[in-house]
């Protein structure tokens, strides 16, 4: 049976360290196809301190430690070698990530594997050894923003305080202070909680997995059926098809506040919107509608690049509360001739509730701004014979 160089060099060392199996990384005769999770410990050359907590740590996890000072690290040794480059593709083949600050600020460590590491979507951790982290505490309090760096007269405290001030004021990562006798038992509740999260994950990847195909049955859904369909359709990096689903089931139910519909009636996802706007008059439940509501559905398709979004709008607010819609879409931006002609075949099917209701002056004017433009259009004839019913002079516009 062959290893990898790293699940070899953990065996051998168990083997010089007589250590049972099970105390290592691997046990060979028990696992052999067990698949180990690499934890890579990133850092400067101080972590030395720290490595062989570190590597108890992971082992007993059941993974396998890297560390470049171990050599435990991807690498290639060639006339255009590179650290960066080694770094770079350790951290992309790394399961796990952890950052460690002990005194010194590793350039490489935080300018290329942090990077590296957020830009892969890597999970990782950042430690800082408390005295150190302290210090940063001094420092920033006592050279604040806007105060330039260079007036700190030691370069490590610089690197330092550059750092932990990027992690903390623009990135916004969590750091997790240690001392000497602690690290050991903070990187294990570190791990524990990234693992917690990673384990809540697939049980909600599981939990959608089983609700979506009940979504095509909505009068079976149970209240957290419901709440799962509602966290799917939310789910902007969900796939299109679920969130559909998702969002027709909730439609079906009216399961579905105020707050979410509207983040749904602006999604970036054209499809998402689109579908929002078609099922409107299914997710809004209040009669009459709220004015308010009607005003900013009209923003929203003013807004857009998709001019699908209007004209899926038009009939919908008019199906939703006639008065409000008239009100409403007098803030309509009609640039597209398809608006128009959309918006003047919708009035007109309204006709018998516009006159019942007297809307007959805003309808007039809502026709007018469809006959703006000098293109002839045969929709345009039975536009102005409505206007002509409502008793209004088609003066049409040229603006």
């Amino acid at each position: 049976m062959s290893y990898a160089p790293v699940e070899l060099a953990v065996l051998q060392r168990n083997d010089r360290e007589g250590r049972a199996p099970g105390s290592g990384s691997r046990v060979p005769d028990r696992m052999p196809h067990c698949v180990m999770l690499k934890i890579m410990l990133c850092g400067a050359a101080d972590t030395e301190r720290v490595r062989d907590a570190f590597v108890k740590v992971v082992e007993d996890f059941g993974g396998i430690p890297r560390h470049f000072l171990s050599g435990t690290v991807n690498y290639i040794n060639s006339a255009t070698s590179s650290w960066t480059e080694n770094s770079r593709e350790s951290v992309q083949d790394a399961d796990i990530c952890v950052f460690v600050i002990v005194e010194e600020i590793g350039r490489i460590t935080w300018e290329t594997e942090v990077s590296e590491a957020l830009m892969s979507g890597k999970p990782f951790l950042v430690l800082c050894l408390d005295k150190t982290h302290q210090r940063y505490l001094f420092l920033h309090s006592t050279f604040p923003p806007p105060v330039e760096l260079s007036v700190i007269p030691s370069e490590q405290d610089r690197n330092l305080v550059m750092t932990l001030r990027e992690l903390y004021h623009e990135r916004q990562i969590t750091v997790a202070p240690f001392t000497d006798d602690s690290f050991r038992d903070v990187l294990r509740r570190e791990l524990s909680q990234l693992f917690r999260i990673a384990v809540g994950h697939l049980s909600e990847r599981n939990r959608r997995g089983s609700a979506v195909p009940l979504f095509a049955e909505p009068s079976r859904l149970s209240m957290t059926d419901l709440a799962v369909a509602r966290r799917i359709v939310l789910d902007e990096f969900e796939e299109k098809h679920k969130r559909k689903q998702a969002l027709r089931a909730l439609a079906a139910r009216a399961a579905l506040d105020e707050e979410p519909l509207y983040a749904l009636l602006t999604s970036p996802e054209q499809g998402i919107q689109r579908l929002s706007f078609e099922l409107l008059e299914q997710l809004y439940t209040p009669r009459p509608a709220d004015p308010a509501f009607l005003e900013h559905l009209v923003v929203i398709a003013n807004a857009s690049d998709d001019v699908g979004v209007a004209r899926r709008m038009i009939p919908i607010v008019m199906a939703i509360d006639l008065p409000g819609a008239v009100a409403a879409l007098a803030l309509l931006d009609l640039d597209d001739a398809g608006c128009k002609r959309r918006l003047a075949a919708c009035l007109e099917a309204h006709e018998d509730a516009v006159a019942e209701l007297g809307l007959g002056g805003p309808v007039a004017e809502l026709l007018r701004a469809c006959l703006s433009g000098s293109a002839p259009s045969d929709w345009k004839s039975r536009c102005r014979a409505y206007l002509d019913r409502l008793g209004g002079a088609p003066r049409e516009r040229t603006d």
